[in-house]
């Protein structure tokens, strides 16, 4: 009973996760779940499903192709069965976490019936149990779980021990505080299912997820999947009752928590996955962010590198003033300042210090052969990149004073405008420090010809676009780390490193001004074949690394001596090509 209850459980889980989808407005499946809520993930099968038909693919030939390389796959054989559950695999569904009002918590999942009578069937099958009838719906239960259905919706729930943690110790998450007089936190009192069951499927309009402004919002983006946190309520799985300073801290902590909320939609385009992210400050931070308004990343400090092979860069502009304000707040800048003092200066000469507007760019990034440190007549490989990591310098009167506190002036060498390390740092790292800036990089000659700024760099078509006007910009070239690991490295067969090669191009992050109320962001991972859907490449590369997995576990079974049972298992190369519509 145990096994089909969380083989149930899984199903509704299973579509949520490989069917990977979401909806433009707010589903019947939405107004189910508690505003109490954690995480919400939302799905939408049939989207996602029209994208791969679109294709030549769909759910059903992927399920087959599967089966046929695994004939054990125990979650193709579910999701297979779902077909004839009576479950709407067109419908939407939610999968979301939930913390308790006394210490339990749990997981749900909510999805769509076409088929009540075909449904009930189906638990009475697999469970061998008769199903026992609520108020107007109608349930099966068991120690671990629990599914109840009506006419139209299904919603399994999963009880959780948020003081379990995952290696199965329960203890005081703030003893690194020092705080041992805290009780040790208790077990959580047991969810009645039923009843839990019973709360969901009557949630009034004002107790749903669906009335929060922040859900709503996210529910209007015509993404493939929509993703919503309640910072406040992931707090809220905090288990036990802290004492003294942990009871202090938790408490401030919470102020920075109310009403905070992140939301996402992510977008299977061709070419691109795209996602569209907000995050809503809550009433405190709010305040601060709005007292340090953060200014546009400055794109001299990427211009000036010297390099036509840029792996990455990240640039953020923020005033550091912020992080002593939000120490301030959770009353932790007292202790900040205990570990400054014996340096000789405080939290504020720190953060007036530098401004917050950083670089940090790396390029040219090879793997070479070199002789191993233990038999030079051995080679090994070695990484190898080119960087930098450049830092403006804010208020140079508590600049100066950082840079001659007891602790700190030793260790430099002023040389007119310059701070020069007194000591030898070794290898081949270079330091730069003035009251302008503060500057790191790989070797002598990059700073030199950084710090000149008679080189510029040359960027890929349309990342420098992509890089202006956002406090936060973010590059990293998938496509130039790949192509320059070595074969030997990879350990693979070309048809299967050249898959991986082929795949991915870069992956660029943009986070916009705080508008007053929230701050979005954009992150795109970009893929070479900008002519088919995201979702339908990762599903044919799906196909190319499970055949050669299934190929490869064959041929290490043969060469061990074992029986080969997989018959249907094929090489790499030959599941290359999608399924025919």
């Amino acid at each position: 009973m145990k096994q089909m209850i969380s083989r149930a459980f899984l199903l509704l889980s299973g579509i949520a996760v490989l069917l990977l989808s979401a909806c433009s407005k707010i589903p019947e499946q939405g107004k189910h779940i508690p505003k109490t809520a954690a995480l919400v993930l939302g799905i939408n099968s049939k989207q996602i499903q029209e994208k791969l038909v679109t294709e030549g693919l769909s759910v059903d030939k992927l399920f087959d192709a599967l089966q046929q390389k695994d004939t054990s796959n125990e979650m193709t054989k579910a999701l297979k069965e779902a077909e004839n559950s009576g479950v709407d695999l067109q419908g939407n569904v939610y999968v979301a976490m939930v913390p308790g009002d006394k210490g339990n918590g749990y997981v749900m999942a909510v999805a769509k019936l076409k088929d009540e009578a075909k449904f009930e069937a189906f638990l009475k099958e697999k469970s061998k149990k008769e199903i026992t009838a609520g108020k107007d719906f109608k349930f099966l239960e068991d120690k671990d779980a629990a599914i109840g259905f009506n006419k139209e919706t299904i919603i399994g729930v999963f009880p959780i021990n948020p003081n379990k943690l995952p290696y199965g110790d329960e203890s005081d998450p703030f003893a690194m505080l020092g705080d041992t007089t805290a009780p040790a936190p208790q077990a959580p009192e047991k969810a009645n299912k039923a009843e839990l069951l019973d709360g969901l499927f009557h949630l009034k309009a004002d107790e749903s997820v669906a009335n929060i402004e922040s859900f709503k919002d996210i529910q209007k983006e015509k993404g493939d999947v929509l993703f919503w946190m309640s910072s406040e309520q992931i707090y809220a799985f905090n288990p036990g009752t802290p004492s003294g300073m942990a009871a202090l801290v938790t408490t401030n902590v919470k102020k920075l928590t109310a009403g905070a909320f992140q939301t996402a939609a992510l977008h299977f385009e061709n070419g691109k996955i795209k996602v569209n992210s907000t995050s809503y400050a809550g009433t405190e931070i709010k305040e601060i962010m709005k007292k340090y308004p953060m200014e546009k990343v400055n794109m001299s400090m990427l211009e000036n590198y010297p390099s036509e092979n840029v792996l990455g860069f990240m640039l953020i502009n923020f005033d550091l003033r912020m992080l002593g304000d939000i120490l301030k707040l959770v009353g932790m800048d007292g202790f900040a300042n205990m570990g400054l003092a014996e340096a000789g200066i405080t939290l504020e000469d720190l953060l007036k210090a530098f401004k917050g507007e950083i670089a940090l760019i790396g390029s040219d990034f090879t793997v070479e052969s070199v002789p191993s440190a233990w038999d030079s007549t051995y080679k090994t490989t070695k990484p190898h990149a080119k960087w930098v990591f450049n830092m403006k310098v804010g208020d140079k009167a508590a600049f100066e004073k950082i840079m001659n506190a007891p602790r700190i002036a030793p260790m430099f060498t002023k040389e007119g405008n310059e701070y020069k390390p007194a000591q030898d740092l070794g290898g081949e790292m270079a330091v730069s420090i003035t009251n302008e800036r503060i500057l790191f990089s790989s070797d002598a000659a990059l700073m030199q010809a950084y710090t000149e700024g008679k080189s510029k760099v040359k960027l890929d078509e349309g990342v420098e676009s992509k890089a202006k006007g956002n406090v936060l910009s973010v590059y990293f070239s998938v496509e130039k780390l790949v192509n320059n690991l070595p074969a030997e490295e990879m350990k693979l067969p070309d048809s299967v490193a050249n898959d991986i090669k082929g795949l991915l191009k870069d992956l660029t992050v943009a986070t916009e001004p705080f508008d007053g109320k929230s701050q979005k962001s954009v992150m795109e991972l970009n893929f070479k074949n900008e002519g088919q859907n995201t979702l339908v490449q990762l599903a044919n590369f799906t196909q190319k690394m499970y055949g050669y997995y299934l190929s490869k576990k064959k041929e290490d079974e043969a060469a061990w001596g074992d029986a080969v049972t997989d018959s249907a298992a094929v090489a790499a190369d030959t599941v290359a090509a999608p399924v025919a519509p």
